[in-house]
């Protein structure tokens, strides 16, 4: 194999390569879009929300009355409204790592046929007496792959785990709201003593 070919080869490679990752990024970027918009609809939703309580507080004509308005708007509209946002985070960001997974397997799959094609290529009329090399550069070429894969399985695991995390967070915050009201309830529920002098 001359230097031509073997920089057709390289340059066929790399181009393949370059096409992958435009694919990729086009595709991180639906995502972030998607995310964007499930967090500015929260957003407004929870701003219009608290805009919506902070006008019955303010119009509100004893502290008794507060805790009822913050009990009845507060707790339940805010927390349903941050699960339901989390639970879109999390299908979005679930949507995207096994889209992005799919491509990337495709890819390294793609990648590690190239690469091996091209390896048996130029290896194939290697000088005679180059053999402890070209199987040394082999191996080298196999154990660098089988990192790869190492690799993209432990990014499986990461991703599994970082979603595991979340959802339990989410449970967290929800037994956090609900011990709140509970708390809220018995203060509301206790008359109030005023001294008199």
């Amino acid at each position: 194999m001359d230097y031509e070919q073997i920089a057709g080869k390289l340059n066929e490679f790399s181009a393949k390569n370059v096409q992958n990752v435009m694919a990729m990024t086009e595709k991180s970027l639906e995502r972030s879009h998607k995310l964007a918009e499930v967090s500015f609809d929260t957003t407004k939703s929870l701003l219009e929300e608290a805009n919506d309580t902070l006008s019955k507080v303010l119009n509100a004509k004893d502290p008794q009355a507060v805790m009822s308005i913050a009990q009845e708007n507060g707790f339940d509209g805010f927390t349903s409204k941050l699960v339901a946002h989390q639970q879109s985070v999390t299908k979005i960001v679930r949507e995207a790592t096994e889209e992005m997974t799919a491509m990337s397997e495709a890819n390294m799959d793609q990648m590690k046929t190239t690469l091996k094609n091209w390896v048996e290529t130029m290896t194939a009329n290697a000088p005679a007496g180059s053999e402890t090399f070209v199987n040394a550069f082999k191996t080298s070429i196999d154990t660098t792959l089988q990192g790869v894969g190492q690799v993209q399985a432990a990014t499986k695991e990461v991703f599994s785990n970082v979603e595991k995390t979340t959802e339990q967070a989410v449970e967290a915050m929800k037994g956090q709201v609900a011990n709140a009201k509970k708390v809220a309830a018995k203060t509301t529920a206790r008359p109030t003593a005023r001294k008199t002098a």
